[in-house]
């Protein structure tokens, strides 16, 4: 036999074998992007948080600037029902933030110019004052977001 006869025989072979190999790692990389989406949009959910938490605590308080990061919070925050699951500690770490946050907009608002009535004051600053720290709140969402945002192990 020739040895180009030897050629054709491993030429079908060769190339299966190649295109198997480059199926392997188109779905390898194909993984590894939606790691990366995953981890892209789960971050955005923690971004949107923090800027709504810095708008509320900057200086002033610039009324349009915290309505602007709420509206960005409140979608982030309903979209980390489905990149996280709704029985999952960052879930319920964002419900603690939205809530004491929307409730501590709500006390600025409400209280920000005069006149008010004192009594209506005193009921709201009750409830105000049994409000969790809001720093312990992101400290406990970024601990439930660790393992969430740990590039090396993304789920």
């Amino acid at each position: 036999m020739h040895w180009t006869t030897y050629m054709a025989a491993l030429a079908v072979p060769s190339i299966a074998v190649l295109g198997a190999v480059i199926a392997f790692l188109q779905s390898r990389i194909a993984r590894n992007k939606l790691k990366l989406d995953l981890f892209d949009r789960r971050f955005a959910v923690y971004d949107k948080t923090v800027l709504y938490y810095q708008a509320y605590h900057s200086s002033g308080s610039d009324p349009d600037a915290v309505s602007i990061a709420a509206g960005e919070f409140i979608r982030a925050y309903r979209e980390s029902r489905f990149l996280f699951g709704p029985d999952s500690e960052v879930y319920k770490a964002m419900t603690k933030v939205k809530d004491t946050l929307s409730f501590l907009v709500g006390y600025e608002e409400k209280f920000r110019s005069q006149p008010y009535d004192e009594s209506e004051h005193k009921a709201w600053s009750e409830l105000k004052a049994e409000k969790p720290d809001l720093s312990m709140l992101m400290g406990a969402l970024e601990n439930a977001l660790v393992p969430w945002l740990d590039f090396r192990g993304v789920k």
